[in-house]
């Protein structure tokens, strides 16, 4: 048996992968049922043993939830030669399991760019049922040649557009819909990097230019489309356009892998992880979970509070909340005095040193405060209301 027979055999008969690549009709909407599955993306095992490892322990952490399923989003890198780390890997999975193609899976190369991903997997666009909401799978990934070097450019081509299109008018009008791509179709990722020009910023980092992203969302928005899951970029953000809620989520790999065994950030400094989506009562909710090492049992932290502060007349107060949706506000207080509004953080942070979402800043003149304990406080409003508040405690010193 070669290779490509292991890797096909593998997925199909240990994961039961089923897939629909035409239009399908879905399930009626009072057919919804109460029901939670795994989002998880971003695992890049070709960083070797300890990549396997430590997702081996994701996976052992979602066996112990038991979701219904389990979805990756894309950039498990099966290329160069990861493929069978990677089923190895999920076959410790205890459900099934559905895959969308990441920027990393495609052969750049390859006359048939997605050849092991549909060895692995089947189809790289499909979409399935389950409890009475109808998933589509999108494959934002096209093979182009610019400055002589092939890459990526997200996009979808007018067959897969057919297809979405159809796929969707034959969905009952009151089913839910939830939509799965690697690469957002929103996101403000790009503009905080500060670039999405050739090459600098194009082979890492492909997008959905602005044209693209208006026509897709314009296709979803005439559907009962509720949530669109990505991958991608290694940090939370979450954005409402038409009604429809577009939730990059963090990586399961957080940078890379680049702490070793050590605790795991994604590039907006949120602990490594996976999504929780659920579906009850005909709601679809979700929540981001922190992972094993890395696991926290709090919403967000402020930054740079773990040693003495010496006071300033400009102490800078930032706030990271982990899972905030754009357009969330935020304010602070010092001990028991006033709340003061805080400002989104603008400033460069994290592991590549870029603009990170849900940081908030205040600039404060703590001179005043007392050598000693303080407490800090913060709150922070979502545009649906939930409201988090978490305190920690910090030392001046004189």
């Amino acid at each position: 048996m070669d290779r490509r027979q292991f890797l096909s055999l593998s997925a199909m008969a240990c994961l039961g992968v089923t897939r629909n690549t035409s239009a399908i009709t879905g399930p009626n909407t009072r057919d919804v049922c109460d029901f939670d599955f795994a989002f998880i993306t971003d695992v890049h095992i070709e960083r070797g043993k300890l990549a396997a490892s430590k997702f081996s322990r994701t996976i052992a952490e979602i066996n112990s939830l038991k979701p219904a399923f389990v979805w990756d989003m894309g950039d498990m890198s099966l290329y160069p030669n990861s493929g069978k780390a990677y089923l190895d890997c999920i076959k410790q999975l205890q459900m099934p399991f559905h895959a969308c193609p990441g920027n990393h899976d495609i052969a750049l190369n390859d006359k048939n760019p997605r050849r092991l991903f549909n060895d692995c997997f089947g189809p790289a666009y499909y979409s399935f049922d389950f409890g009475g909401v109808h998933f589509i799978t999108l494959d934002g990934n096209t093979v182009v040649n610019r400055q002589g070097k092939n890459t990526i450019d997200a996009c979808l081509d007018p067959r897969q557009i057919a297809w979405l299109k159809a796929d969707l008018e034959a969905t009952p009008q009151q089913t839910p819909i939830i939509c799965g791509v690697h690469i957002p179709i929103v996101s403000t990722y790009i503009k905080r990097r500060g670039g999405g020009t050739f090459p600098e910023d194009f082979p890492i980092a492909p997008q959905f230019n602005k044209s693209r992203a208006e026509a897709l969302i314009d296709i979803l928005s005439l559907h009962n489309v509720k949530l669109v899951l990505q991958g991608h970029a290694h940090e939370n953000e979450r954005v409402t356009v038409k009604g429809i809620e577009f939730v990059s989520s963090i990586s399961v790999c957080g940078c890379w892998w680049q702490s070793g065994e050590g605790f795991e950030r994604g590039v907006d400094n949120v602990p490594r992880g996976y999504r929780i989506i659920e579906v009850k009562g005909g709601h679809i909710s979700h929540r981001y979970v922190s992972s094993c090492e890395s696991k926290v049992d709090r919403r967000g932290e402020f930054m740079g509070f773990d040693n003495p502060i010496v006071p300033s007349k400009s102490t800078a107060i930032i706030f990271n909340c982990y899972d905030a949706p754009n357009e969330s506000t935020a304010k602070v207080r010092i001990d028991s005095g006033p709340w003061t509004p805080m400002q989104q953080y603008t400033g460069k942070g994290g592991y590549i040193k870029m603009q990170m979402p849900h940081h908030f800043i205040l600039r404060s003149d703590i001179t005043e405060l007392t050598r000693g304990k303080h407490r800090l406080t913060a709150n922070v409003t979502w545009p649906d209301g939930t409201i988090v508040t978490e305190a920690t405690s910090f030392t001046v010193t004189k």
